[in-house]
């Protein structure tokens, strides 16, 4: 039997991890069979969470007036346990990261390391700039849930409530149409932001729809702006305001009918994608992930996947030539097209008891076969 060499812990800060691309923080120099256990005791309570944090350190405070750990994620490898914040740290703030080995009741580790970092604000090659909105349609429904827009550079959160506006038809503000957020809702790169229309004027039948209205009308010409003062990380301004105009066009008011798909088959032996065409826009952030390819023994196909015409054309590219045989479309009932209607039910249906509810799968499955030859694609 081998002797682990026990050594002391070390915490050091982890750049561009290759996974994320984000920046972590590692203790390093951990016992494996220590990790191995940690992985099983870890799964009913909150011990990485007492082991491993990582604060905001307040200008003139001491160590135990740091505001509250952020949130993140852990990842525990052969001898390190490292963390992962949800949303980058910031450049140019400082944070302190702490590792207490006490609730491990392992004697040779009783020291409480701290490690205190910033990352340095260094510029990006270019100034921030819009690189998409969407829906990417100029013709949107009445009953619109949400915008995406999409930013060349990790922007800061804060500017987005006085800077980004719905102009109504008169190029004035509209009043009460977005719905402000208490949190910005930016993904972890924060290049990309959410904006939401306001739901409660989208449900037809509660109070704010009666009492204002749809936030949007049929007929009538609306503009998203995106102010030029929103900052990137580095405290730049975009180089320019974007504004979208869009037509409003009739409410869509009924679940995604996944049967009205149109697929158009690839050759087998070839690389060519599998098109899915939709009669309808999806939305777009949802069209990344919530649409698989499988084959019939249930094993994931690797790929590429491509959203444009609109958002009503999904293409997937194969890592690996495609082999005749059959598959299977894998659509997660999360899928919403851009009113949030999703394959189960509408948006806007009307509130059920739970004994009115009915089992409702998880995913919706379309066989598809590959030919050997024709490359035709036959639904089953």
């Amino acid at each position: 039997m081998s002797a682990h060499v026990t050594s002391q812990p070390t915490l050091t800060v982890d750049s561009d991890l290759p996974e994320t691309g984000l920046v972590g923080v590692t203790v390093r120099g951990l016992d494996p069979d220590l990790m191995v256990s940690l992985g099983k005791r870890t799964l009913t309570n909150g011990l990485l969470k007492s082991l491993l944090g990582v604060s905001v350190v307040r200008t003139g405070a001491s160590s135990g007036d740091d505001l509250p750990n952020i949130f993140g994620r852990y990842q525990i490898l052969e001898d390190c346990l490292r963390f992962i914040p949800h949303f980058p740290f910031e450049r140019g703030l400082s944070y302190r990261a702490s590792f207490d080995p006490r609730p491990l009741g392992r004697p040779e580790f009783s020291e409480v390391l701290t490690l205190e970092f910033s990352l340095p604000k260094a510029l990006s090659a270019a100034p921030a700039e819009v690189q998409h909105i969407f829906p990417s349609s100029d013709d949107l429904p009445e009953n619109l849930l949400r915008f995406y827009v999409g930013f060349s550079n990790p922007m800061q959160r804060g500017q987005a409530e006085a800077e980004i506006r719905l102009l109504g038809p008169d190029g004035e503000p509209a009043t009460d149409v977005l719905y402000r957020a208490p949190v910005e809702l930016w993904d972890r790169s924060m290049r990309c932001l959410t904006i939401l229309l306001d739901p409660g004027r989208l449900k037809r039948k509660v109070g704010p729809n009666r009492e204002l209205g749809p936030p949007l009308k049929a007929g009538q010409v609306y503009t998203l702006a995106v102010g030029a003062g929103m900052l990137d990380f580095d405290g730049r301004p975009l180089t320019a305001t974007v504004n979208k105009r869009f037509v409003i066009t009739e409410a869509v008011r009924e679940h995604i009918a996944v049967e009205q798909w149109k697929i158009v088959s690839p050759v087998s032996q070839s690389r060519e994608p599998l098109v899915l065409l939709f009669p309808q826009p999806l939305d777009w952030a949802l069209l990344g992930h919530a649409i698989a390819i499988a084959s019939t023994d249930g094993q994931s196909i690797n790929g590429r996947i491509v959203i444009d015409q609109g958002e009503k054309r999904w293409s997937f590219t194969p890592t690996s030539p495609w082999a005749a045989g059959s598959y299977h479309v894998r659509v997660a009932s999360s899928l919403e097209d851009v009113c949030g209607n999703n394959i189960l039910a509408p948006f806007d249906r009307p509130l059920r008891s739970g004994s009115d509810l009915p089992f409702e799968v998880t995913t919706r499955s379309i066989a598809f076969h590959i030919n050997p030859v024709s490359g035709a694609a036959n639904f089953s």
